[in-house]
């Protein structure tokens, strides 16, 4: 029978197999199968997670500093990544083929890379600033996504068991911080070692860094990435992720992973309102664990856990201001400054100023007084596709995500700096919310 053609039913037959292009699409694993890239992507993971900046600065490595070599200003999990990319490039037969074929069917990933490539050239060329920082920032996140956005089923529980993992111990050691007022790394900022914060650094680093990513974790877990964990697990996680997010002074990620889950849980009911099925297991669950969690967070609080994040909101020694004062920059600078971008020491000078010697406390106002209006618009738009690439890689929900992410980096340093933040937090939402609709039966091992 002729394909299209109608059977004596009336319906169309259902084909057996498949056009041999999409057939070798999805049969067509990469990295390819097999113990070394396997072994491989754990040690990306491990590295970007497990491997702060402030861990390299303790460990000697000029890392954000002047001097040292080209090396030393490039992550281990990047320089790591690079390597897992070129070894799979090339076990294809035509790795020129394969990147003209990935660039076809993602032309988003194009634009971004090419706006990379503009940010990279302004920064030296206008600007006068190194570009390695950017290294870090975007080009490994670009990396970490071509890595694991086809993940088979088996490859794809191992690297969620060990993501979890990772968090999991990384909320455990800044808990342990938090009870023993000792570091596993000081809290460095601008060079200066700064000895009166409370706030853990545990395994990723700054305490912004953890809250963002331990917000986005903890966000993940109600969208379903705790599929993987046995059940017993996920609420275990969720507390002891919860109870990270204090020890880390986020306040702007726990008051907005707050609000989003109120967003979620309010359209939950309404579809369940309106009809929609649901797991009753679940709600009894809920209902039964609710008292008990009243009970120890009822605790917590007597025994003074929370009386410093609740303070933090009280006293924030003068964050608040810092982020309402680097708006005062813009009045300093011309409409040429504003669109290509003021001489960097002009903008170190004005910053001095204003005490903001930590850093402008927002991505997106960084970017624009660093590198103009013209420049920082069109990456913005570039790393808009690029993260619509990353929600379609990943289950529904992921969305949500970004949103957060990107909310806390506008209050915050965060992709301003040299950091492997963004490429941490792609990693976790490909390898925990991984789709797996479009498995086939030979990438399941």
């Amino acid at each position: 029978m002729a394909p299209g053609a109608i059977n004596s039913r009336g319906r169309q037959p259902r084909m057996i197999g498949k056009p041999a292009g999409v057939a070798a699409q999805r049969h067509a694993a990469f990295p390819p199968a097999g113990a070394l890239f396997d072994f491989g992507l754990i040690l990306v993971a491990l590295a970007l997670i497990t491997i702060s900046p402030l861990a390299l600065v303790e460990l000697g490595f000029s890392y954000d500093e002047a001097g040292g070599t080209a090396l030393e200003k490039i992550h281990p999990g990047t320089m790591l990544a690079a390597l897992i990319l070129v070894l799979a490039m090339a076990t294809q037969r035509n790795p020129l083929k394969w990147l003209i074929s990935t660039a076809e069917r993602t032309p988003a990933l194009v634009v971004y890379a090419l706006a990379i490539a503009l940010l990279m050239a302004h920064t030296i060329q206008v600007v006068k600033l190194p570009f390695t920082p950017l290294i870090d920032t975007f080009i490994a996140p670009l990396i970490v996504y071509l890595l694991y956005r086809h993940l088979p089923q088996g490859r794809g529980r191992r690297l969620a068991l060990t993501v979890h993992g990772l968090l999991l111990v990384n909320a455990a050691v800044g808990l342990a911080e938090f009870a023993t007022g000792l570091r596993l790394t000081p809290l460095v900022a601008a060079g200066v070692v700064i000895d009166d914060d409370w706030r853990s650094t545990a395994l990723l680093g700054h305490p912004l860094a953890n809250a963002s990513l331990t917000g986005a974790y903890l966000l993940m877990l109600v969208l379903g990435a705790g599929r993987d964990l046995p059940v017993v697990m996920r609420p275990i996680a969720f507390g002891l992720g919860a109870a990270g997010l204090v020890v880390f002074g986020g306040r702007a990620a726990t008051v907005l992973l707050a609000v989003i889950l109120l967003v979620l849980a309010a359209q939950r009911a309404i579809r369940i309102l309106r009809g929609a099925r649901f797991n009753q297991t679940s709600i009894l669950a809920a209902v039964a664990i609710a008292p008990l969690a009243g009970i120890v967070l009822v605790g917590l609080a007597e025994a003074g856990f929370f009386d410093q994040f609740v303070e933090r909101f009280i006293d924030d020694k003068g964050s608040a201001d810092a982020r309402w004062e680097m708006f005062e920059l813009f009045r300093h600078l011309s409409w040429h400054d504003l669109i290509l971008g003021p001489d960097a020491r002009q903008l170190e000078t004005l910053r001095s100023m204003y005490g903001l010697d930590f850093g402008i406390e927002s991505f997106w106002i960084a970017y624009l007084l660093t590198n103009g209006i013209i420049v920082s618009v069109m990456f913005f738009a570039a790393l808009l596709l690029f993260c619509r690439e990353i929600q379609r890689a990943v289950i529904p929900g992921g969305t949500w995500v970004l949103v957060f992410f990107f909310l806390v980096a506008s209050t915050s340093v965060s992709l301003s700096a040299k950091s492997p933040l963004f490429a941490v937090l792609i990693l976790m939402m490909l390898v925990l919310l991984r789709n797996t609709a479009d498995e086939t039966a030979s990438g399941r091992r």
